[in-house]
């Protein structure tokens, strides 16, 4: 089934369906909880710079946000080689990406927000609330 790529991304935010939350930047720093897949990797995550959602198991996702900090503009590959580009912004607003799954299909939206605005106050716009770490993580 492949998976949902996007490029240009800083950091993600996610949300099962059991509600678990949890964040990551390209930069590998985290925050809430992974959530894992039956192969054990994870649901959402960065590999190589890139954001990753895998499509095999999308179905345990609830939702995800993408956010673009750099100069690059976020790009969506689908898994069958379809690709769009996202408006980047300005030098006050960025776009972010906001992704919901309804039954098993992806429902993309892309909002203006502040470029000023802290990564966490952007997950808290848009109702993420993190979960607390697994404790020994």
């Amino acid at each position: 089934m492949g998976a949902l790529t996007v490029t240009g991304c800083t950091s993600v935010a996610w949300e099962s369906v059991d509600f678990t939350v949890g964040a990551t930047t390209a930069e590998r720093a985290q925050a809430g909880r992974t959530v894992t897949t039956a192969g054990n990797r994870p649901l959402v995550g960065f590999d190589e710079g890139v954001a990753l959602v895998s499509l095999r198991h999308v179905r345990q996702l609830r939702r995800a946000l993408f956010m673009a900090r750099g100069p690059e503009r976020l790009v969506v590959a689908l898994h069958d080689g379809t690709t769009f580009a996202v408006a980047e912004g300005d030098p006050d607003t960025m776009t972010v990406l906001a992704v919901s799954v309804i039954d098993g299909e992806l429902e993309l939206r892309a909002e203006p927000f502040p470029r000023s605005t802290h990564d966490g106050d952007v997950f808290a716009a848009f109702g993420f609330v993190l979960s607390a770490p697994t404790p020994g993580t």
